[in-house]
């Protein structure tokens, strides 16, 4: 389908729809000399269009060429030729997820697995330096019958014949008429990643499709008239498609336009038009070859995933004192969205089942990456989260396969965490204020918390909470919510608000869930040993109040009780996964009991202090 060469990684990929293994996928590689070059085939296997080539300069690699080799059997064959001195024995054959990988075995060699998608500071002209001149040669046309038919050898010796010579050119310096050259360098100034040749309406958003390794800037808007902008650097867009405007409602139900251009020799720019320009969101491909622009309002995720993905592994590095790196791993390609406002960061992964949510804690923990949140979107996919600065620069690279994302930040200043622990250090303790509690309801907006037929832990946490509250100040005893409604609130969000409001204890509500439907029952986490009473106390209450499993107490590093002065607990109220104690969590009585139950607990707490 498409022969691509990364210049940063030394990799020439080839995409193939269907590649699989033993039957089509290459396992080795043919080496020979006068020229140094090495070839290898592609069985069972058609080459989709016209074919390929690649000339370099001033790199080790001098040329790539992609052709049909034969027809009866089909046998695609690629052929790299090398600087004479170049070593092949370095080079390695990898099928990786529908891609024939050619890499460099230079255990030196960073960044072979990654392409950079999002970039807000991206860099210009990526070959460094590398002359890269694209040959595209016309195909032969004729019918599919012919190019099957084994007695067809005409057409097969006329393909070769176009693909024979190494130079496209004849000594006399006359070129083949049946070439089309297409200079990647000086002539076009088109030194690019991504080539757009697709642009229009698909399921109510704009679908841009291309070839190559697409990368987006930020998104910024304009007014007078309003309108939101994506640029896409190291793009070039087809002359054919370049600033056609497009309805993006012809139903009439919006007044929305698109476009798309050239705005720069090497980058594109898409401007809606549109009085919703915070509703719009980027939807990228698997492949990275194609970007879907769509209102969310009138997204319907789910019809975004072909295939069911988990998270299985978080890495995180810290790379100098102001980066930090994240590589999110997945079991299959990822469908996944970026969001990015002055000082919140979102990662939609709208293909995403399931996630180790103690893992991921185990993992972020006193990283950088300790406030990153992580909840279910209703029906399929997950949502992170992460508070930042404004002048931060994101950098999101995805791996070649789609089955893993590497999210740096290069931070512009210390980070509030810091600030916040600098200030308790020097400052002294505040007395807080007698009989009041900050109660929590877990998640709230966005963040959905876990979500089982259609029932979403935030609204179940914020009725018990509110319950609670509403028996303690008949009780004489103050509270204060760090939500009061379905609003977004950040992790340390909530710590702050805690530490302005001064409580003697903090209680943060949430519903507990699992991958399996067996488990069910009530706990109470804590952290530090002070918050271990209180958190005792709270679950004896709970056992007494609701007929459900005693799970006990747990001892846990959940952010919001690590990072919160004042005695801390989490209470887990029962599992929404297990379908009987779901049935009973959402009933009036069952809500009830909880709030009853935490809120004895707090007041029999608070007396003994």
């Amino acid at each position: 389908m498409s022969l691509k060469y990364d210049d940063s990684s030394s990799l020439i990929y080839i995409n193939v729809d269907g590649l699989s293994a033993p039957d089509n996928a290459p396992s080795k590689f043919v080496r020979l000399s006068n020229p140094n070059r090495i070839y290898f085939d592609i069985n069972n296997a058609v080459l989709i269009g016209q074919k390929q080539q690649l000339l370099f300069d001033k790199s080790n690699f001098k040329e790539i060429k992609l052709a049909q080799f034969s027809t009866n059997p089909d046998v695609v064959r690629a052929v790299v030729t090398f600087e004479e001195d170049f070593d092949t024995s370095k080079l390695k054959l990898v099928n990786l997820n529908g891609n024939v990988l050619l890499k460099t075995a230079n255990p030196d060699l960073k960044n072979d697995y990654f392409n950079n998608l999002y970039d807000e500071n991206p860099a210009y002209n990526p070959y460094s330096g590398i002359v890269v001149n694209s040959q595209a040669i016309q195909k032969v046309d004729v019918g599919i019958n012919n190019l099957t038919d084994k007695n067809n050898s005409s057409v097969m010796q006329d393909i070769q014949k176009a693909f024979a010579d190494s130079t496209l050119n004849n000594s006399d310096g006359k070129t083949y008429d049946s070439v089309i050259s297409i200079d990647l360098s000086s002539n076009l100034k088109l030194r690019t990643k991504y080539f757009i040749n697709g642009y229009y309406l698909k399921n109510g958003g704009l679908l841009v499709s291309g070839f190559g390794q697409i990368t987006a800037a930020k998104m910024f808007a304009l007014d007078n008239p309003k309108r939101i902008v994506i640029d896409l650097p190291n793009t070039f867009v087809d002359k054919k498609i370049r600033n056609r405007e497009l309805n993006l409602c012809p139903d009439g139900s919006c007044k929305d336009t698109a476009k798309i251009g050239q705005f720069e020799y090497n980058k594109a720019r898409i401007v809606v038009t549109t009085e919703n320009s915070d509703k719009y969101i980027p939807v990228y491909s698997a492949d990275a070859q194609s970007m879907f622009f769509i209102n969310a309002d009138k997204l319907n995720h789910t019809s975004l995933v072909s295939s069911v993905a988990n998270l299985q592994k978080a890495y995180v590095k810290k790379i100098n004192s102001k980066t930090n790196e994240l590589i999110l791993q997945f079991t299959a390609p990822v469908v996944h969205s970026i969001m990015r406002t002055d000082n919140f960061l979102t990662l939609y992964l709208f293909n995403v089942k399931s996630y180790s949510e103690p893992d991921l804690i185990k993992t972020f923990n006193n990283t950088y990456y300790k406030q990153l949140t992580m909840s279910l979107l209703p029906q399929i996919g997950v949502k992170a989260g992460l508070k930042i600065n404004k002048e931060d620069i994101i950098k999101i690279d995805q791996s070649i396969d789609g089955k893993a994302l590497r999210l740096t930040i290069q931070s512009s200043k210390q980070t509030k965490n810091d600030n916040i622990k600098q200030t308790t250090a020097t400052n002294d303790k505040k007395t807080p204020i007698k009989n009041k509690v900050v109660l929590d309801p877990g998640h709230g907006g966005s963040d959905y918390g876990a979500i089982r037929e259609g029932i979403n832990e935030k609204d179940i946490t914020l009725d018990i909470t509110q319950r609670v509250a509403s028996i303690l100040k008949s009780k004489g005893y103050k509270s204060a919510l760090s939500r009061t409604d379905d609003t977004y609130i950040g992790l340390q969000e909530r710590c702050d608000f805690t530490e302005v409001e001064n409580p003697e204890i903090f209680v943060s509500i949430h519903v507990n869930s699992a991958v399996a439907t067996e488990p069910y029952g009530i706990e109470t986490h804590y952290y530090h040993e002070e918050s271990k009473e209180l958190a005792e106390i709270i679950q004896k209450h709970l056992v007494k109040e609701i007929d459900s499993k005693n799970r006990g107490v747990i001892k846990s590093k959940f952010y919001v009780i690590n990072h919160t002065d004042v005695p801390a607990v989490l209470v887990e109220t029962g599992f929404l996964s297990n379908p009987d104690e779901r049935a009973e969590l959402v009933t009036e009585k069952r809500k009830q009991a909880t709030a009853k139950a935490i809120a004895n607990g707090i007041i029999e707490y608070l007396k003994k202090k």
